[in-house]
Protein backbone atom coordinates (compact mmCIF):
# COMPACT_ATOMS: atom_id res chain seq x y z
CA UNK A 1 0.00 0.00 0.00
CA UNK A 2 2.01 3.67 -1.14
CA UNK A 3 -0.86 5.56 -2.78
CA UNK A 4 -4.21 5.78 -1.02
CA UNK A 5 -7.60 7.50 -2.05
CA UNK A 6 -9.97 8.26 0.82
CA UNK A 7 -13.32 9.29 -1.10
CA UNK A 8 -15.30 11.62 1.54
CA UNK A 9 -12.03 12.12 3.30
CA UNK A 10 -12.92 15.75 4.86
CA UNK A 11 -15.68 14.50 6.77
CA UNK A 12 -15.98 13.88 10.34
CA UNK A 13 -14.63 10.19 9.74
CA UNK A 14 -12.65 10.40 7.09
CA UNK A 15 -10.38 13.54 9.19
CA UNK A 16 -9.73 10.57 11.53
CA UNK A 17 -8.76 8.14 9.30
CA UNK A 18 -6.48 10.08 7.35
CA UNK A 19 -4.47 11.30 10.42
CA UNK A 20 -4.73 7.78 11.48
CA UNK A 21 -3.31 6.56 8.17
CA UNK A 22 -0.66 9.45 8.09
CA UNK A 23 0.60 8.07 11.56
CA UNK A 24 0.74 4.86 11.11
CA UNK A 25 1.84 4.08 7.17
CA UNK A 26 5.39 6.75 6.89
CA UNK A 27 6.02 5.96 3.24
CA UNK A 28 2.34 6.15 2.09
CA UNK A 29 0.73 9.23 -0.09
CA UNK A 30 -2.92 9.87 0.85
CA UNK A 31 -5.09 11.72 -1.87
CA UNK A 32 -8.33 13.22 -0.51
CA UNK A 33 -11.50 13.31 -2.62
CA UNK A 34 -14.78 15.34 -1.75
CA UNK A 35 -16.44 18.19 -2.62
CA UNK A 36 -17.67 20.87 0.35
CA UNK A 37 -15.14 23.80 0.66
CA UNK A 38 -15.91 24.75 4.07
CA UNK A 39 -14.82 20.92 4.73
CA UNK A 40 -12.46 20.08 3.27
CA UNK A 41 -10.31 23.58 5.06
CA UNK A 42 -11.06 21.46 8.35
CA UNK A 43 -9.11 18.68 7.07
CA UNK A 44 -6.46 20.69 6.38
CA UNK A 45 -6.08 22.12 9.35
CA UNK A 46 -6.15 18.61 11.18
CA UNK A 47 -3.98 17.28 8.66
CA UNK A 48 -1.08 19.35 7.87
CA UNK A 49 1.35 16.84 5.96
CA UNK A 50 3.21 17.07 2.76
CA UNK A 51 1.67 13.43 1.99
CA UNK A 52 -2.02 14.44 1.84
CA UNK A 53 -3.49 15.69 -1.90
CA UNK A 54 -6.39 17.44 -1.91
CA UNK A 55 -8.93 16.63 -5.11
CA UNK A 56 -11.96 18.92 -5.08
CA UNK A 57 -14.51 16.10 -7.11
CA UNK A 58 -18.00 14.58 -6.80
CA UNK A 59 -17.84 10.59 -7.10
CA UNK A 60 -21.05 10.89 -9.61
CA UNK A 61 -18.38 12.73 -11.94
CA UNK A 62 -17.14 9.70 -13.16
CA UNK A 63 -14.41 11.45 -15.41
CA UNK A 64 -13.01 13.32 -12.08
CA UNK A 65 -13.27 9.93 -10.39
CA UNK A 66 -10.91 8.24 -13.30
CA UNK A 67 -8.45 10.89 -12.85
CA UNK A 68 -8.17 10.75 -9.15
CA UNK A 69 -8.05 7.00 -9.27
CA UNK A 70 -4.56 7.54 -11.34
CA UNK A 71 -1.95 5.65 -9.79
CA UNK A 72 -3.59 4.88 -6.54
CA UNK A 73 -3.41 1.28 -5.35
CA UNK A 74 -5.84 1.57 -2.35
CA UNK A 75 -9.22 3.26 -2.22
CA UNK A 76 -11.19 4.06 1.12
CA UNK A 77 -14.85 4.62 0.12
CA UNK A 78 -16.34 6.88 2.48
CA UNK A 79 -18.37 9.65 0.32
CA UNK A 80 -21.89 8.63 0.80
CA UNK A 81 -25.48 10.72 1.44
CA UNK A 82 -25.64 9.64 5.30
CA UNK A 83 -28.77 11.29 7.02
CA UNK A 84 -31.93 8.97 7.00
CA UNK A 85 -34.05 11.91 7.13
CA UNK A 86 -32.31 13.47 4.22
CA UNK A 87 -32.28 10.44 2.19
CA UNK A 88 -36.24 9.56 2.33
CA UNK A 89 -36.80 13.00 1.13
CA UNK A 90 -33.87 13.19 -1.71
CA UNK A 91 -33.97 9.36 -2.58
CA UNK A 92 -32.66 10.30 -5.90
CA UNK A 93 -29.58 12.22 -4.88
CA UNK A 94 -29.54 9.45 -1.84
CA UNK A 95 -29.25 6.66 -5.02
CA UNK A 96 -27.19 8.89 -7.10
CA UNK A 97 -24.55 9.78 -4.58
CA UNK A 98 -24.84 6.16 -2.97
CA UNK A 99 -25.51 3.60 -5.82
CA UNK A 100 -23.85 5.58 -8.91
CA UNK A 101 -21.04 6.75 -7.07
CA UNK A 102 -19.85 3.46 -6.11
CA UNK A 103 -20.02 2.02 -9.67
CA UNK A 104 -18.11 4.43 -11.21
CA UNK A 105 -15.23 3.80 -8.87
CA UNK A 106 -15.53 0.72 -8.94
CA UNK A 107 -15.36 1.27 -12.42
CA UNK A 108 -11.80 3.12 -12.68
CA UNK A 109 -10.73 1.33 -10.48
CA UNK A 110 -7.28 -0.26 -11.07
CA UNK A 111 -5.73 -0.59 -7.51
CA UNK A 112 -5.94 -4.13 -5.39
CA UNK A 113 -7.70 -2.88 -2.25
CA UNK A 114 -11.13 -1.41 -1.83
CA UNK A 115 -12.60 -0.98 0.95
CA UNK A 116 -16.28 0.57 0.80
CA UNK A 117 -17.78 2.13 4.51
CA UNK A 118 -21.54 0.66 4.64
CA UNK A 119 -23.95 1.03 7.98
CA UNK A 120 -26.01 -1.23 10.17
CA UNK A 121 -28.95 0.27 8.28
CA UNK A 122 -28.04 -1.67 5.16
CA UNK A 123 -29.29 -5.29 6.92
CA UNK A 124 -32.48 -5.69 6.03
CA UNK A 125 -33.23 -2.14 5.10
CA UNK A 126 -36.44 -0.17 5.85
CA UNK A 127 -35.41 3.27 4.44
CA UNK A 128 -34.14 4.70 1.21
CA UNK A 129 -30.30 5.34 3.10
CA UNK A 130 -30.24 1.51 3.73
CA UNK A 131 -31.50 0.38 0.80
CA UNK A 132 -28.90 2.64 -1.62
CA UNK A 133 -25.64 1.62 1.17
CA UNK A 134 -27.41 -2.49 0.73
CA UNK A 135 -27.13 -2.01 -3.29
CA UNK A 136 -23.39 -0.33 -2.43
CA UNK A 137 -22.12 -3.45 -0.46
CA UNK A 138 -23.76 -5.85 -3.67
CA UNK A 139 -21.62 -4.18 -5.92
CA UNK A 140 -18.28 -3.95 -4.10
CA UNK A 141 -18.96 -8.08 -3.17
CA UNK A 142 -19.89 -8.83 -6.54
CA UNK A 143 -16.60 -7.16 -8.16
CA UNK A 144 -15.20 -9.41 -5.35
CA UNK A 145 -16.25 -12.72 -6.29
CA UNK A 146 -15.22 -11.40 -9.90
CA UNK A 147 -11.41 -10.27 -9.01
CA UNK A 148 -8.31 -11.29 -9.83
CA UNK A 149 -6.30 -13.27 -7.38
CA UNK A 150 -4.40 -11.06 -5.31
CA UNK A 151 -7.08 -8.51 -5.45
CA UNK A 152 -9.51 -7.49 -2.21
CA UNK A 153 -12.72 -5.91 -1.56
CA UNK A 154 -13.96 -5.70 1.29
CA UNK A 155 -16.63 -3.89 3.17
CA UNK A 156 -16.53 -2.05 6.71
CA UNK A 157 -20.23 -2.01 8.63
CA UNK A 158 -20.87 0.04 11.10
CA UNK A 159 -23.23 1.37 13.63
CA UNK A 160 -23.78 5.25 14.67
CA UNK A 161 -20.11 7.01 14.81
CA UNK A 162 -20.17 9.32 18.09
CA UNK A 163 -19.63 12.85 17.18
CA UNK A 164 -20.02 12.32 13.91
CA UNK A 165 -21.97 15.21 11.51
CA UNK A 166 -25.30 14.77 11.69
CA UNK A 167 -24.83 12.58 15.03
CA UNK A 168 -28.06 12.64 17.36
CA UNK A 169 -25.08 13.36 20.18
CA UNK A 170 -24.34 16.38 17.98
CA UNK A 171 -27.91 17.54 17.26
CA UNK A 172 -29.01 17.04 21.25
CA UNK A 173 -26.16 19.14 22.57
CA UNK A 174 -27.22 22.07 20.05
CA UNK A 175 -30.92 21.65 21.64
CA UNK A 176 -30.04 22.10 25.27
CA UNK A 177 -27.84 24.75 23.73
CA UNK A 178 -30.74 27.03 22.45
CA UNK A 179 -33.85 26.02 24.53
CA UNK A 180 -32.71 22.96 27.67
CA UNK A 181 -34.39 20.45 25.76
CA UNK A 182 -33.90 17.58 24.15
CA UNK A 183 -36.13 15.39 21.29
CA UNK A 184 -35.81 11.80 21.11
CA UNK A 185 -38.40 9.50 18.56
CA UNK A 186 -38.53 6.45 21.29
CA UNK A 187 -36.65 6.50 24.59
CA UNK A 188 -37.22 2.66 24.02
CA UNK A 189 -35.24 2.72 20.41
CA UNK A 190 -31.97 0.85 20.50
CA UNK A 191 -28.62 1.80 18.38
CA UNK A 192 -25.28 0.63 17.63
CA UNK A 193 -22.47 3.42 18.69
CA UNK A 194 -19.04 3.37 18.04
CA UNK A 195 -16.24 5.70 18.41
CA UNK A 196 -14.23 7.50 15.84
CA UNK A 197 -11.05 5.95 17.40
CA UNK A 198 -12.55 2.47 16.62
CA UNK A 199 -13.53 3.18 13.62
CA UNK A 200 -9.61 4.18 12.69
CA UNK A 201 -8.52 0.86 14.32
CA UNK A 202 -10.76 -1.65 12.30
CA UNK A 203 -10.10 0.21 9.17
CA UNK A 204 -6.05 -0.35 9.75
CA UNK A 205 -6.92 -3.96 11.10
CA UNK A 206 -8.59 -4.58 7.81
CA UNK A 207 -5.91 -3.00 5.35
CA UNK A 208 -3.19 -4.96 6.81
CA UNK A 209 -5.08 -8.00 7.30
CA UNK A 210 -8.53 -8.28 5.86
CA UNK A 211 -9.53 -10.69 3.45
CA UNK A 212 -11.45 -10.89 -0.31
CA UNK A 213 -15.25 -10.35 0.28
CA UNK A 214 -15.67 -10.08 3.74
CA UNK A 215 -17.82 -7.67 5.28
CA UNK A 216 -15.99 -6.40 8.63
CA UNK A 217 -18.41 -4.99 11.29
CA UNK A 218 -18.75 -2.89 14.56
CA UNK A 219 -19.68 -2.68 17.29
CA UNK A 220 -20.13 -6.44 18.40
CA UNK A 221 -21.89 -5.97 21.47
CA UNK A 222 -25.40 -5.51 22.47
CA UNK A 223 -26.92 -2.19 21.75
CA UNK A 224 -27.84 0.90 23.78
CA UNK A 225 -31.19 1.71 24.65
CA UNK A 226 -31.34 5.72 24.32
CA UNK A 227 -32.65 6.62 27.86
CA UNK A 228 -29.54 5.59 28.66
CA UNK A 229 -27.78 8.09 25.78
CA UNK A 230 -30.20 10.46 26.52
CA UNK A 231 -29.25 10.50 30.26
CA UNK A 232 -25.68 10.60 29.85
CA UNK A 233 -26.77 13.60 27.28
CA UNK A 234 -28.28 15.79 30.14
CA UNK A 235 -26.03 15.03 32.47
CA UNK A 236 -22.57 16.62 30.15
CA UNK A 237 -24.80 19.63 28.53
CA UNK A 238 -27.79 20.02 30.63
CA UNK A 239 -29.07 20.20 34.57
CA UNK A 240 -32.33 19.20 36.34
CA UNK A 241 -34.22 21.36 34.03
CA UNK A 242 -33.92 19.55 30.99
CA UNK A 243 -37.18 18.38 29.49
CA UNK A 244 -37.10 15.26 26.70
CA UNK A 245 -39.73 15.43 24.69
CA UNK A 246 -40.45 12.40 22.36
CA UNK A 247 -41.81 12.86 19.40
CA UNK A 248 -42.28 9.17 17.99
CA UNK A 249 -40.80 7.62 15.02
CA UNK A 250 -40.01 9.34 11.76
CA UNK A 251 -40.45 8.07 8.50
CA UNK A 252 -37.81 5.05 7.71
CA UNK A 253 -36.83 4.36 11.19
CA UNK A 254 -37.34 1.22 13.46
CA UNK A 255 -37.01 0.50 16.99
CA UNK A 256 -33.63 -2.02 16.69
CA UNK A 257 -31.25 -2.10 14.21
CA UNK A 258 -29.28 -5.18 13.29
CA UNK A 259 -25.86 -5.11 12.47
CA UNK A 260 -25.28 -8.30 10.64
CA UNK A 261 -27.74 -10.91 9.47
CA UNK A 262 -28.72 -14.38 10.86
CA UNK A 263 -27.66 -15.98 7.41
CA UNK A 264 -24.48 -13.56 6.48
CA UNK A 265 -21.62 -16.17 6.32
CA UNK A 266 -19.04 -13.63 5.50
CA UNK A 267 -19.32 -11.65 8.35
CA UNK A 268 -16.31 -10.72 10.59
CA UNK A 269 -17.10 -8.88 14.12
CA UNK A 270 -14.20 -5.80 14.03
CA UNK A 271 -14.31 -5.53 18.14
CA UNK A 272 -15.02 -6.90 21.05
CA UNK A 273 -17.35 -4.62 22.89
CA UNK A 274 -19.85 -1.86 22.18
CA UNK A 275 -19.29 1.77 23.00
CA UNK A 276 -20.89 1.90 26.51
CA UNK A 277 -23.36 4.58 27.27
CA UNK A 278 -21.62 6.48 30.00
CA UNK A 279 -18.12 6.07 27.38
CA UNK A 280 -19.85 8.44 24.88
CA UNK A 281 -18.72 11.87 25.67
CA UNK A 282 -15.14 11.21 25.63
CA UNK A 283 -14.82 11.11 21.94
CA UNK A 284 -12.48 13.70 19.86
CA UNK A 285 -14.57 16.89 18.50
CA UNK A 286 -12.95 18.21 15.34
Amino acid sequence: MKRVLVTGGSGFVGRHLIRGLLDRYPDIKVTSLSRSESVISQLLMYCEDKRLKIIMADVRDFAAVDYALGGIDTVLHLAAMKRVDLSEENCREATSINVIGTMNLLKAFRGDTFVLMSTDKAVEPVNCYGATKLVAEKLVLEQARKSNKGCRFMIVRLGNVMGSTGSVWEIWKHQIEENNEITVTDLDMRRFYISVEEVVKLYINVLDRGENGKVYFAPCGEAVVLRDLVQKAIQLYGNENTKIRVVGLRSGERMQEKIRRADETNTIAGFEETVEAREVGKRTEI
